[in-house]
């Protein structure tokens, strides 16, 4: 079970998965609304920050690495293509999935419901990462080993963060820490919760007990891993196709991890995060509903904008040398 970074908080889901070049997958984003809202951004402007999202993604991609004038080149046509292909081919079934939310919303969303919708968002986060596979194999080949130590440095910078944020001395300050996010964000996605709404919610965390310490080791498990699949890019000099292997091979155990006791914790925490979830939407009133609903619509209405966006902008691209 995750909680997005303060980054992640800042764009929109499509940003956060291109960032994912070289972060990890951000999988299992919230424990509890963030399952029907990891999406799109907390503010109202998905349409300006989708446009800049190539340009936010490079900007993340080279702040990790440091990269050269060529990577920069490769990067730059690489997102340029890829946000193209997901303007095209991806947005439309997320406004679908958006629109589905908020007609179970309206009615009786379910566990299952739930369960379902963070399945579909899994998929396309995984159709993603293998769609950029390709590409990131040609960035790692390209990697010198001070911009592998430059993406250790940073990792280490991030985890000093989510320590801080995260993982008090205490564990019942860790607790207070988790119930307090989620009564944030289920105010951002319902509005402002009642008193005895918030207390429901500290009673079923605390009885739906989450190790953060755990969550906090499986998050250096996927960045170690990640460095490793760098550095053995780069020091056996492996060919295009082997390197696609390698980072296919991390996608595949990225989640749940190799072990059966590291996938056996993974989907406990999941199921938590699930039953989280559909906690909150259960002890949401009717207004609180309509209020999440009218967010839904706003997004979907501008993901169609979008979309209604690609037929100039491929006339303009068409016009372009070289497409």
């Amino acid at each position: 079970m995750r909680f997005p970074c303060p980054a992640a908080n800042m764009t929109i889901f499509i940003v956060n998965n291109y960032m994912s070049l070289l972060k990890p997958l951000q999988t299992l984003k919230w424990l509890a609304i963030g399952l029907l809202t990891s999406l799109l951004v907390a503010c109202s402007a998905v349409r300006f920050v989708y446009n800049q999202g190539d340009a936010l993604s490079r900007w993340w991609i080279d702040d990790h690495i440091g990269l050269t004038q060529e990577q920069d080149n490769l990067i730059r046509e690489a997102l340029d293509r890829h946000f193209w292909w997901h303007r095209t081919a991806q947005l439309q079934g997320l406004a679908a999935t958006l629109e589905e939310i908020q007609q179970k919303l309206n009615k009786n969303i379910s566990k299952k419901d739930i369960a379902y919708f963070y399945g579909d968002i899994k998929k396309h986060s995984y159709t993603i990462a293998y769609k950029v596979t390709p590409d990131m194999a040609r960035l790692f080949m390209s990697l010198e080993a001070s911009q592998i130590e430059n993406v250790r440095k940073r990792m280490a910078q991030n985890n000093e963060k989510f320590v801080k944020e995260w993982l008090p001395k205490e564990k019942s300050e860790q607790v207070k820490v988790r119930i307090e996010k989620t009564i944030q964000r289920s105010e951002w996605f319902f509005g402002k919760l009642s008193k005895d709404q918030e207390e429901k919610i500290k009673a079923h965390i605390i009885a739906n007990p989450i190790d953060m310490n755990l969550i906090y080791q499986d998050r250096l498990r996927r960045q170690q891993d990640l460095i490793l699949v760098m550095s053995e890019i780069t020091k056996k000099k492996l060919n295009q196709k082997e390197s696609e292997a390698l980072i296919s091979e991390y996608i595949k155990y990225f989640e749940y991890g190799r072990s059966k006791e590291q996938q056996e914790a993974t989907k406990k925490r999941e199921e938590i995060a699930l039953g989280l979830a559909s906690f909150v939407v259960e002890i949401a009133n009717d207004d609180q509903k309509k209020y999440a609903s009218e967010r839904l619509e706003n997004w979907v209405s501008d993901i169609n904008s979008l979309i209604k966006e690609s037929s100039v902008l491929s006339a303009k691209r068409s016009a372009l040398p070289n497409r």
